[in-house]
């Protein structure tokens, strides 16, 4: 399952490349990266994701990077003790 989550995670990453100038877009593929990031077990690279995504929200009001964004963030629930999430959780309620 490892390979197919990084096989994700790169296309993502290109799919992102590929449609940097639809902000839209980049607030559903980058809150994507969030959860398949989540799936790989990688805190850092999701809250990472998820700081981005709200960035892009903030711009945008983009409606389905908002629902990723808030899966995502119950999705980080067995990790809500570390300061990263903590931090991504307060942005995205503040936000």
């Amino acid at each position: 399952m490892r390979l197919k989550i990084t096989d994700a995670i790169t296309a993502l990453e290109k799919a992102r490349q590929l449609i940097a100038a639809r902000r839209k877009s980049t607030a559903v593929v980058l809150g994507n990266l969030a959860l398949a990031s989540i799936l790989h077990r990688d805190v850092d690279a999701a809250t990472s994701y998820l700081h981005q995504t709200i960035e892009v929200l903030e711009r945008t009001r983009a409606g389905g990077g908002l629902n990723l964004a808030f899966v995502a963030a119950r999705q980080l629930r067995p990790w809500r003790d570390q300061p990263s999430v903590q931090d991504v959780n307060d942005r995205l309620l503040t936000s």
